[in-house]
């Protein structure tokens, strides 16, 4: 990361003008998976102490 933050000011050609960097800190991942009869399966992660735990959406 340090080799591109000082490629980056060496090079300021090197990034268009109108690009934007958007950082995001995640406070839970859902992930949804879709079915034919419209009941979908969603289940969220969410952090914990022991890493992530993970519970199921209902729809």
């Amino acid at each position: 990361m340090e080799a591109s933050l000082t490629r980056v000011k060496n090079e300021p050609d090197l990034v268009a003008p109108g690009w934007t960097l958007y950082s995001m800190c995640r406070e839970s991942v859902e992930f949804r998976q879709g079915d034919r009869q419209r009941r979908h399966t969603r289940l969220v992660h969410v952090p914990s102490p022991d890493g992530w735990s993970k519970q199921m959406l209902w729809p």
